[in-house]
């Protein structure tokens, strides 16, 4: 009998440490989920984008207004004005960041790779026009 009231105690006893610990363990810290850390990323690509265009910009307007080299782009003309090239880039910038914004609300990794094809094209645009920076 006694054996009985013993393994009692300790069947209640295992029990009420196995309800309570669950309760008393505190989860595991929730660390930023993974698509934050996509988006994150992917803005600064983007960033980077815009940035690349603006020199891209700057360098257009430096190298035409002294006559080292020509637009070679048929929207803008042979030799586009500052303003249109300003005004141009902005607009594009402007689309640009808004398809950006649209492709990465609805999947990060697939507007993390599109600021990052974005990026490497304006950064090899900026680097094809840097040989006419010195002329």
């Amino acid at each position: 009998m006694r054996r009985h009231r013993l393994l009692g105690i300790v069947a209640a006893a295992s029990f009420s440490i196995s309800t309570q610990a669950p309760a008393q363990t505190a989860p595991p810290p929730v660390s930023e989920p993974e698509h934050d850390t996509t988006k994150s990323a992917a803005y600064r690509w983007e960033a980077a984008y815009l940035t690349l265009s603006a020199i891209d910009g700057i360098q257009t307007i430096d190298c035409v207004h002294r006559h080292v080299c020509s637009e070679g782009s048929p929207i803008w003309g042979k030799h586009p004005s500052t303003a249109k090239v300003v005004l141009g880039k902005l607009g594009v910038g402007l689309v640009h960041f808004g398809l950006f914004k649209l492709i990465t609300d609805r999947d990060p990794k697939t507007g993390l790779r599109a600021a990052q094809v974005s990026a490497v094209v304006q950064g090899g645009v900026v680097l094809l026009n840097a040989r006419w920076t010195f002329k």
